[in-house]
């Protein structure tokens, strides 16, 4: 789908160590310039998770991310919305489209240029539940420039502070090392305000949970996932090259400086 000078060009961008995960930066980044250059979906969908928090934040991004997780910003039938982003995303070709109460996807698939051959994947997941902003939604312009793709964007996204309190939800929530990393790669380069964060990791605990989990919970939690080889393993492949990470100082600092305030 791309053209591998161009794939090598992007790497200087993107220094992952495979040509694959180049070419999967490079293809994000176009459907995020698709999508939000778009009116009608800009007005209708917000940036978050993972590849938002690398993609706008921690510039260049620190880990490679594969997925786009977008939020409704306002409850309304889903269907427009999906009929536009399949418009908009169609150098993609024809996505496979997965719906529920709660949680919209499409998942593209393409096969990478450069050798050897394998298949890729573009997960876009909508969030259709949370219609709201702790801080309100926010504006950040970002831009996209290479011989391949050139084009600049307003991103429609969440202040810092509201994106880690729900990667602090997603710590205690689910095994994956990189929400460990992001909250501890953010707190340590951005300086974001500890209080604020909490603040917002409360609101969205309790729009998914029945009781907001004690800090003795929260940290008998970590515990026993510091102690999984998948949990600190987690970031071996996605680090970019000349990045030093260790799980054990990273759980202190987040234990530290957001724990001990829940």
């Amino acid at each position: 789908m791309i053209p591998r000078r161009f794939i090598t060009e992007w790497s200087a961008r993107a220094p992952w160590p495979e040509n694959a995960q180049i070419e999967q930066d490079l293809v994000i980044e176009k459907a995020l310039l698709q999508i939000f250059s778009a009116p009608f979906l800009s007005e209708r969908l917000a940036f978050r998770g993972g590849t938002a928090l690398h993609k706008l934040w921690l510039k260049p991004p620190v880990r490679y991310s594969e997925d786009i997780d977008l939020v409704q910003i306002s409850p309304e039938p889903i269907k427009e919305t999906l009929s536009a982003l399949r418009k908009q995303l169609s150098f993609l070709g024809n996505p496979m489209v997965k719906q529920s109460a709660h949680n919209n996807s499409l998942l593209f698939r393409f096969e990478s240029e450069v050798p050897p051959i394998i298949s890729l994947r573009l997960k876009i997941e909508i969030n259709c539940r949370e219609h709201f902003s702790v801080l309100g939604f926010q504006e950040k312009d970002h831009t996209a420039e290479s011989t391949w793709l050139d084009g600049s964007c307003k991103i429609t996204t969440y202040a810092l502070a509201e994106m880690l309190g729900t990667k602090l939800r997603a710590l205690y929530q689910r095994k994956k090392g990189r929400d460990l990393f992001d909250l501890y790669y953010a707190m340590t380069y951005l300086n974001p305000d500890s209080e604020t964060i909490v603040k917002c990791y409360r609101k969205y605990m309790t729009t998914s949970a029945t009781s907001l989990p004690t800090r003795k919970q929260y940290l008998l939690n970590l515990d026993e996932k510091i102690d999984d080889p998948d949990f600190t393993g987690d970031m071996h492949a996605l680090l970019r090259p000349g990045v030093e990470y260790d799980p054990l100082i990273a759980l202190e600092l987040i234990k530290a400086e957001l724990i001990e305030r829940i």
